[in-house]
């Protein structure tokens, strides 16, 4: 069996948020948190980092703006920004889940090789919606890990983003 950083990573999140649980709060009403995430975005199968806020203004609703970037990979690129609605219900003590629907604006570039030269770009600017769902392990009253997985649905530039993030409440 293969094991990657991904799964180690994950691994190490997971045991940590479990040793920490006992001392751990939930989401609550106004809540603001700020975080940075990275993960996979499956349309071009690179990783993509993104920085993120959250608003928590009804007991089981939030908005979640982010603003990220897709990293290279196989010639393409983008720049992304999401608006979503998060619907947290708390499953433990320091653990909540949501499931997630939002809209979404992805600016893609496509770089061509051309006779080894490779000046050459497009770009492609999408609309869309996400669907997903995700969670998060309430480290201490100020830090929290989430989880999240998401489909953003668009016209020629659809895909999966994954991602971890880190954030903190204030």
């Amino acid at each position: 069996m293969k094991i990657s950083f991904k799964h180690i990573l994950l691994s190490l999140s997971l045991a940590l948020g479990a040793a920490l649980l006992p001392s751990t709060a939930m989401a609550q009403t106004g809540e603001k948190t700020l975080g940075f995430a990275g993960g996979y975005a499956s349309y071009n199968g690179g990783g993509y980092a993104d920085l993120y806020f959250q608003y928590t203004f009804a007991p089981h609703l939030r908005i979640a703006p982010e603003i990220g970037y897709v990293f290279r990979n196989e010639h393409k690129s983008a720049f992304v920004c999401s608006v979503d609605m998060q619907f947290p219900f708390r499953l433990a003590r320091g653990f909540n889940i949501y499931p997630l629907v939002g809209v979404t604006l992805n600016s893609w570039s496509y770089q061509h090789h051309h006779d080894d030269d490779w000046d050459d770009s497009d770009h492609a600017t999408r609309g869309g919606f996400d669907f997903g769902g995700g969670f998060d392990v309430y480290l201490t009253r100020q830090l929290k890990l989430n989880f999240q997985a998401k489909y953003s649905l668009m016209n020629d530039t659809g895909g999966w983003f994954l991602n971890m993030g880190i954030g903190y409440n204030f």
